[in-house]
Protein backbone atom coordinates (compact mmCIF):
# COMPACT_ATOMS: atom_id res chain seq x y z
CA UNK A 1 0.00 0.00 0.00
CA UNK A 2 2.75 2.77 1.02
CA UNK A 3 4.72 2.23 -2.60
CA UNK A 4 1.65 2.73 -4.23
CA UNK A 5 1.51 6.06 -2.93
CA UNK A 6 5.42 6.74 -2.94
CA UNK A 7 5.93 9.59 -5.77
CA UNK A 8 9.05 7.90 -6.36
CA UNK A 9 8.14 4.44 -6.46
CA UNK A 10 5.28 5.54 -8.97
CA UNK A 11 7.62 7.39 -11.42
CA UNK A 12 10.19 4.21 -11.58
CA UNK A 13 7.26 1.76 -12.10
CA UNK A 14 5.81 4.27 -15.00
CA UNK A 15 5.38 2.86 -18.30
CA UNK A 16 7.84 6.05 -19.71
CA UNK A 17 10.27 5.29 -17.93
CA UNK A 18 10.09 1.41 -18.25
CA UNK A 19 10.56 2.06 -21.91
CA UNK A 20 13.34 4.34 -21.31
CA UNK A 21 14.80 2.09 -19.32
CA UNK A 22 14.22 -0.83 -21.98
CA UNK A 23 15.76 0.99 -24.74
CA UNK A 24 19.32 2.28 -22.81
CA UNK A 25 19.34 -0.61 -19.85
CA UNK A 26 17.15 -3.72 -21.43
CA UNK A 27 18.38 -5.14 -17.56
CA UNK A 28 17.03 -2.32 -15.67
CA UNK A 29 14.25 -2.63 -17.87
CA UNK A 30 12.94 -5.63 -17.09
CA UNK A 31 13.54 -5.09 -13.18
CA UNK A 32 11.50 -2.01 -13.15
CA UNK A 33 8.96 -4.29 -15.15
CA UNK A 34 8.93 -6.40 -11.77
CA UNK A 35 8.87 -3.88 -9.68
CA UNK A 36 5.70 -2.73 -11.63
CA UNK A 37 4.17 -5.94 -11.30
CA UNK A 38 4.69 -5.95 -7.22
CA UNK A 39 3.29 -2.09 -6.97
CA UNK A 40 0.85 -2.52 -9.20
CA UNK A 41 -0.49 -5.98 -9.04
CA UNK A 42 -3.61 -5.90 -11.05
CA UNK A 43 -2.00 -4.05 -14.05
CA UNK A 44 0.45 -7.29 -14.77
CA UNK A 45 -1.45 -8.22 -18.33
CA UNK A 46 -2.44 -4.86 -19.79
CA UNK A 47 1.40 -3.53 -18.93
CA UNK A 48 2.77 -6.18 -21.27
CA UNK A 49 0.01 -5.35 -23.42
CA UNK A 50 1.32 -2.13 -23.36
CA UNK A 51 4.98 -3.28 -24.02
CA UNK A 52 3.82 -5.31 -27.37
CA UNK A 53 1.73 -2.25 -28.70
CA UNK A 54 4.55 0.27 -28.36
CA UNK A 55 6.63 -2.75 -30.05
CA UNK A 56 4.35 -2.93 -32.68
CA UNK A 57 4.19 0.95 -33.06
CA UNK A 58 7.22 1.47 -33.79
CA UNK A 59 7.13 -1.17 -37.41
CA UNK A 60 4.70 1.15 -38.08
CA UNK A 61 6.74 2.66 -41.24
CA UNK A 62 7.57 -0.84 -42.18
CA UNK A 63 4.23 -1.69 -42.16
CA UNK A 64 3.21 0.82 -44.24
CA UNK A 65 5.84 0.22 -46.78
CA UNK A 66 5.17 -3.79 -46.45
CA UNK A 67 1.38 -2.28 -47.49
CA UNK A 68 2.73 -0.03 -50.05
CA UNK A 69 4.73 -2.68 -51.60
CA UNK A 70 1.62 -4.84 -51.88
CA UNK A 71 -0.70 -2.54 -53.69
CA UNK A 72 1.99 -1.07 -55.76
CA UNK A 73 1.72 2.27 -54.73
CA UNK A 74 4.86 4.67 -55.04
CA UNK A 75 6.06 5.30 -51.33
CA UNK A 76 7.27 8.84 -51.87
CA UNK A 77 3.46 9.37 -51.66
CA UNK A 78 3.48 9.64 -47.75
CA UNK A 79 6.34 12.59 -46.86
CA UNK A 80 9.62 11.48 -44.87
CA UNK A 81 8.57 7.72 -45.10
CA UNK A 82 11.26 7.09 -47.65
CA UNK A 83 14.01 9.04 -45.18
CA UNK A 84 12.38 7.25 -42.08
CA UNK A 85 12.82 3.97 -43.50
CA UNK A 86 16.74 4.41 -45.14
CA UNK A 87 18.07 5.87 -41.85
CA UNK A 88 20.29 3.98 -39.82
CA UNK A 89 18.65 4.82 -36.46
CA UNK A 90 15.54 3.84 -37.83
CA UNK A 91 16.99 0.48 -39.41
CA UNK A 92 19.30 -0.58 -36.30
CA UNK A 93 18.25 0.76 -33.24
CA UNK A 94 14.51 1.38 -33.31
CA UNK A 95 13.98 -2.03 -35.22
CA UNK A 96 16.14 -3.56 -32.63
CA UNK A 97 14.05 -2.08 -29.86
CA UNK A 98 11.13 -2.94 -31.26
CA UNK A 99 11.78 -6.88 -31.41
CA UNK A 100 12.87 -6.49 -27.93
CA UNK A 101 9.37 -4.70 -26.70
CA UNK A 102 7.56 -7.42 -28.45
CA UNK A 103 9.40 -10.12 -27.04
CA UNK A 104 9.06 -8.91 -23.54
CA UNK A 105 5.91 -8.27 -23.92
CA UNK A 106 4.48 -11.63 -24.80
CA UNK A 107 7.09 -13.14 -22.57
CA UNK A 108 5.27 -11.40 -19.91
CA UNK A 109 1.72 -11.47 -21.02
CA UNK A 110 2.50 -15.65 -21.02
CA UNK A 111 4.13 -15.49 -17.30
CA UNK A 112 1.06 -13.00 -16.33
CA UNK A 113 -1.15 -15.47 -17.39
CA UNK A 114 0.46 -18.38 -16.31
CA UNK A 115 0.96 -17.14 -12.24
CA UNK A 116 -2.82 -16.11 -12.67
CA UNK A 117 -3.75 -19.69 -13.44
CA UNK A 118 -1.20 -20.87 -10.72
CA UNK A 119 -2.50 -18.24 -8.40
CA UNK A 120 -5.47 -18.91 -8.96
CA UNK A 121 -5.99 -22.77 -8.92
CA UNK A 122 -3.87 -22.28 -5.29
CA UNK A 123 -6.49 -20.23 -4.28
CA UNK A 124 -8.96 -22.59 -5.29
CA UNK A 125 -7.46 -25.13 -3.59
CA UNK A 126 -6.65 -23.29 -0.36
CA UNK A 127 -10.80 -22.48 -0.26
CA UNK A 128 -11.26 -25.81 -0.66
CA UNK A 129 -8.97 -27.06 2.16
CA UNK A 130 -10.12 -24.45 4.46
CA UNK A 131 -13.87 -25.20 3.64
CA UNK A 132 -13.12 -29.28 4.85
CA UNK A 133 -11.17 -28.07 7.42
CA UNK A 134 -14.35 -25.86 8.84
CA UNK A 135 -16.93 -29.15 7.82
CA UNK A 136 -14.64 -31.16 10.25
CA UNK A 137 -14.55 -28.51 12.67
CA UNK A 138 -17.99 -28.11 13.03
CA UNK A 139 -18.91 -31.83 13.11
CA UNK A 140 -16.26 -32.17 15.52
CA UNK A 141 -17.65 -29.22 17.75
CA UNK A 142 -21.28 -30.80 17.80
CA UNK A 143 -19.79 -33.80 18.56
CA UNK A 144 -18.16 -32.43 21.68
CA UNK A 145 -21.00 -30.35 22.67
CA UNK A 146 -23.56 -33.37 22.40
CA UNK A 147 -20.69 -35.26 25.14
CA UNK A 148 -20.91 -31.95 27.18
CA UNK A 149 -24.88 -32.12 27.15
CA UNK A 150 -25.28 -35.81 27.81
CA UNK A 151 -22.09 -35.51 30.90
CA UNK A 152 -24.10 -32.24 32.19
CA UNK A 153 -27.58 -34.33 32.10
CA UNK A 154 -25.26 -37.52 33.95
CA UNK A 155 -23.87 -34.90 36.59
CA UNK A 156 -27.72 -33.28 37.20
CA UNK A 157 -28.84 -36.66 37.78
CA UNK A 158 -25.99 -38.27 39.88
CA UNK A 159 -25.87 -38.30 43.70
CA UNK A 160 -25.43 -40.09 46.55
CA UNK A 161 -27.27 -42.89 47.53
CA UNK A 162 -27.01 -44.52 50.69
CA UNK A 163 -27.76 -48.92 50.42
CA UNK A 164 -30.39 -49.91 52.63
CA UNK A 165 -28.99 -53.08 52.88
CA UNK A 166 -25.09 -52.80 53.75
CA UNK A 167 -25.11 -48.59 54.56
CA UNK A 168 -22.49 -47.83 52.03
CA UNK A 169 -22.54 -44.53 50.16
CA UNK A 170 -22.78 -45.27 46.53
CA UNK A 171 -22.26 -42.48 43.29
CA UNK A 172 -25.90 -43.16 41.09
CA UNK A 173 -26.37 -41.33 37.72
CA UNK A 174 -28.92 -43.83 36.61
CA UNK A 175 -32.43 -44.92 38.26
CA UNK A 176 -31.38 -47.72 39.39
CA UNK A 177 -28.05 -49.33 40.52
CA UNK A 178 -25.93 -52.04 41.87
CA UNK A 179 -24.40 -51.17 45.35
CA UNK A 180 -20.32 -51.51 45.03
CA UNK A 181 -19.81 -53.40 48.17
CA UNK A 182 -23.02 -55.74 48.87
CA UNK A 183 -24.22 -56.19 44.85
CA UNK A 184 -27.91 -55.49 45.65
CA UNK A 185 -29.75 -53.23 43.43
CA UNK A 186 -30.57 -50.09 44.81
CA UNK A 187 -32.87 -46.89 43.62
CA UNK A 188 -32.06 -43.35 43.19
CA UNK A 189 -34.64 -41.56 44.61
CA UNK A 190 -33.47 -38.23 43.22
CA UNK A 191 -33.34 -38.93 39.40
CA UNK A 192 -35.16 -36.98 37.45
CA UNK A 193 -36.37 -38.29 33.60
Amino acid sequence: MYMKNNLLFKILASLPIILLMLYFIPFLGIILILFRFFVYSNKKISTSIYITLVGILILIPKIIYFILGIFKIDINTIPYLQDVLNSDLYNINFINYSKLLICIGIIFLIISFALTAIFNKLNIGILNYISKQEKIDTKISRENDMKIKIKQEKAKNTSYVKCPYCGSDNLLSEKFGICQYCRRKIENKNYKC
